[in-house]
């Protein structure tokens, strides 16, 4: 789903917003999800104008005898990089913009000034390009416009050019308009708006889960940078914090907080039916979250948080340390699964018993069918499913759905011998719809975070380590190569955003030593790869 704004000039300065839908079913019900998460979200939000938005229409004003009102509007320039800021004056009643504008913008982020600046615009429109570039200093230039150019475009465009561009963030802009329908008029006192746009930036991290193999997680954050990524595989949780002022004064400004956090539907332990998301160790709730899945690769986790919330955890808080912290985890058990076809129209919801699933075991998977037009409703449904392990298919079923809450499609599957780690559930031509296709991975002989996985040979390599017969750099290197290809299944740890030091301390090199003689058991020998890895000597 997306939404383009695209703006032309109308007449001498007109702006009119042309909202274009995708009309993909799967789109209209992501928007309308989102839709309903954020008015949940604004309808415990005072009647102010300020931060965490990414455009703005400000309160009237009298301008002689006209209304007029000030609006913000951010969007990006498709393929690339850029995006652009709209600065646009025009008459509440008629829509029809001022003429003879004079603005003074200045726009911070992070608390820094980045320019400062005063434009004249003929047509009452000034559009600011932000240009990502190498330099830390920032340079503003005016673009000229020619005949074609400016008479169906605003004729103020103006690139803005650094490397504060090249992420997102919440950007504070203090608009002051000195001059208006002549720039002989000038207003007494002058027009004066101070407001934030939030621009998203989208970052990614790898993991390596035991079970699932390689995944990359992302998150797309709507007002500042995070840091400290975090994805904790024993109790399924994806961390991270964020720069946050929880003064009542910034509180009040600001509208929302927005994150989003993207998941391969690959990945299926955080394939469940609902997440839950904790902010600084406070449990939100659920209506401030959305669970988006009408994307064919990724789920899309929306929170969006308003002024109310905000201010009832930084009620509850003794210490924030200037910083928002966030958790999503699954909402209650490992299942069902759950994921929307591709089309939009079904939601296919899973569970299985044994729960642990065996090779060489019988295994019964438990399916139901839902309508998402019609508030997940159970539908009898016709579908296709296979299996899929690698690149084979190992399973076929035609099967239809019992369209009952209280009953569930049984499917019995015998695992084959040689199947081990995730399988594929896919699910295709639901009701008929050759577009009705959904996918759901299942892990075959699931190896416990608990548990701990060393080859005994490597024993032999830690004794030659702690005698100095190979070096610290091709042991780390071993250990890391073991783990990264899952030949050695180490209990995951939190790591550093950097290493603290490169110097691995001795009573590791100890550890190894007397683990190698039998003096000590592998859970205090994995304690010392631990903290090689929290520490970022040893990169997984």
């Amino acid at each position: 789903m997306y939404l383009n704004y695209d703006f032309e000039r109308v007449g001498m300065a007109k702006i009119r917003k042309n909202i274009v839908w995708d009309m993909k079913c799967k789109c209209l019900v992501s928007f309308a999800l989102l839709f309903c998460a954020l008015l949940i979200s604004f309808s415990s939000i005072a009647d102010s104008y300020g931060h965490g938005l990414g455009s703005e229409i400000l309160p009237p004003e009298l301008l002689g005898s006209k209304m007029v009102t000030l609006e913000i509007s951010s969007h990006p320039i498709p393929d690339t990089d850029t995006r652009e800021i709209y600065f646009s004056l025009y008459e509440t009643d008629t829509g029809i913009t001022v003429k003879n504008v004079t603005y003074l913008i200045t726009a911070e982020k992070e608390n820094k000034l980045l320019f400062d600046e005063t434009f004249q615009s003929d047509d009452g429109i000034v559009v600011l390009k932000l240009i990502p570039a190498e330099s830390q200093q920032i340079s503003v230039e005016e673009q000229s416009a020619d005949f074609f150019g400016s008479m169906f475009s605003p004729n103020k465009t103006v690139d803005v050019k650094g490397n504060a561009f090249a992420t997102g963030g919440l950007y504070n802009f203090k608009i002051v308009i000195s001059t208006a329908e002549s720039y002989s008029n000038v207003i007494s006192p002058p027009l004066d708006y101070d407001v934030g746009i939030s621009i998203p930036d989208k970052t990614y991290h790898d993991i390596n889960d035991v079970n699932f193999g390689r995944q990359q997680l992302g998150v797309i954050t709507y007002y500042s940078q995070i840091g400290n990524f975090n994805y904790d595989a024993k109790n399924r949780t994806v961390s991270f914090s964020m720069p946050f002022d929880w003064s009542i004064k910034n509180i009040e400004q600001t509208l929302i907080v927005h994150q989003e956090l993207i998941i391969p539907k690959t990945f299926g332990d955080l394939m469940v039916e609902s997440i839950s998301v904790n902010v600084n160790g406070i449990q939100m709730p659920e209506n401030l979250v959305t669970v988006d899945d009408f994307s064919n690769k990724n789920r899309m986790v929306h929170f969006v948080i308003g002024q109310n919330d905000l201010l009832n955890i930084s009620n509850k808080l003794q210490n924030t340390n200037d910083k928002i912290m966030f958790e999503f985890s699954p909402a209650q058990n490992d299942l069902p699964l759950s994921n929307v076809t591709e089309n939009g129209q079904y939601r296919i919801n899973l569970s299985w018993q044994p729960q642990n699933v065996q090779s060489g075991s019988w295994t019964t998977f438990m399916v139901d069918v839902t309508d998402v037009f019609l508030l997940d409703r159970p539908v009898l449904a016709n579908y296709d499913l296979s299996i899929i392990y690698g690149d084979k298919t190992i399973f076929q079923k035609n099967s239809t759905s019992t369209g009952l809450k209280t009953e569930y499609d049984m499917i019995e599957f015998l695992v084959p011998d040689d199947v081990t780690g995730p399988i594929i559930l896919q699910f295709e031509n639901l009701g008929g719809n050759d577009l009705a296709d959904a996918v759901l991975p299942v892990v075959v002989n699931r190896i416990s975070i608990d548990k701990i996985s060393i080859p005994a040979w490597i024993k032999n390599n830690a004794g030659w380590w702690a005698t100095d017969q190979i070096d610290d750099s091709a042991f780390l290197q071993g250990i890391q190569y073991l783990i990264k290809e899952g030949i050695m299944v180490i209990p995951p740890a939190e790591t550093s955003e950097s290493p603290e030091s490169q110097q691995v301390p001795a009573w590791i090199k100890n550890n190894a030593g007397w683990w190698a003689d039998g003096q000590i058991d592998d859970n205090s020998f994995v304690s010392g790869i631990q903290y090689l890895i929290k520490v970022g000597i040893i990169i997984v």
